[in-house]
């Protein structure tokens, strides 16, 4: 389960914010009016470029959090995108690359606007090349591509959902509960008034307490943890405490293990886990049904 791997579900919480984040910061700029001065329109386009930057970071990391491989490479507009930043913004004053020359970039001054700035690229070799930035087209490409990589993590998280519902749904949750249940809560109530009826009650609690460890190592088996619903978590948290006071009280030598309760307690403990174990019946139910869709 993602949660129990530490790092893995801080990368994946960090990953989802950050391309929320820059998301916000991209859309900041579309909606601006800059210009007042070329101050503004710098701090404008390194925040720009940075936000987008990061942003193709994040929906990587996000794809690795989930194990599902994401290459940037296979996008070449935002291989652009990366390359315009680190020469513009990123790493400007000096670009080194294997097997080619050193090259030097700058952003000319009197071209920078909202919409379009000039980047000059000079390259030991003494070759300069010169680049028109159209800045709506960086973050049309951004968009477009971004969309694509997050929509293809969505479809492969639905393929393997179905695949894993469909590996169990003939396997039903609720068929773990027996029929037989209610009738060991009967017995389990009836013991709890009856005098020299320990061993009685101790049977059907231990009936009762089986039900409940085999369905949390069907969950188990299907990779899936008590926390992965809060109704279950909540469930077996509330039942500890009164399962473990009516073993006590069932013992049948009392010499094994004192207990702090009478019978009036014990039928309260054996009347609310009745009903704390048909809520959790209903949400195996429930679930049951989810799988069968």
């Amino acid at each position: 389960m993602l949660s129990k791997n530490c790092d893995l579900w801080n990368q994946l919480l960090s990953s989802l914010d950050v391309i929320e984040d820059s998301q916000e910061a991209i859309d900041a700029y579309s909606a601006g009016e800059f210009g007042k001065d070329k101050r503004e329109e710098y701090l404008a386009i390194y925040g720009l470029l940075q936000a987008i930057y990061v942003q193709q970071d994040a929906v990587r990391n996000l794809g690795e959090s989930l194990e599902i491989s994401i290459s940037l490479e296979d996008y070449p507009p935002l291989m652009q995108i990366r390359t315009i930043r680190n020469e513009s913004v990123g790493h400007p004053t000096k670009r080194e690359k294997k097997n080619k020359p050193n090259s030097y970039h700058f952003i000319t001054r009197m071209t920078l606007c909202h919409k379009v700035f000039q980047l000059h690229s000079y390259y030991a070799d003494g070759k300069l090349k010169v680049k028109d930035i159209l800045i709506v087209n960086l973050i049309a490409d951004q968009k477009k591509y971004i969309s694509e990589i997050l929509i293809s993590i969505v479809n492969k998280l639905e393929q393997e959902e179905a695949a894993h519902k469909e590996k169990f749904r003939a396997e039903k949750l609720a068929s773990i509960f027996p029929d037989s249940l209610d009738y060991h809560f009967q017995k389990l109530l009836e013991s709890t008034e009856m005098k020299e009826q320990n061993e009685l009650g101790s049977i059907n609690l231990q009936q009762i307490k089986k039900s409940l460890e085999d369905f949390r190592e069907t969950l188990i088996k299907r990779g899936i943890e008590l926390e992965t619903y809060d109704s279950i978590r909540y469930v077996y948290e509330q039942i500890e405490y009164p399962l473990n006071e009516l073993e006590g009280f069932f013992q049948i030598s009392k010499k094994e293990k004192d207990t702090n309760i009478d019978d009036k307690a014990a039928y309260i403990f054996a009347f609310f886990l009745e009903k704390q174990v048909a809520d959790l019946r209903l949400i195996a139910r429930e679930i049951d049904e989810d799988y069968s869709k």
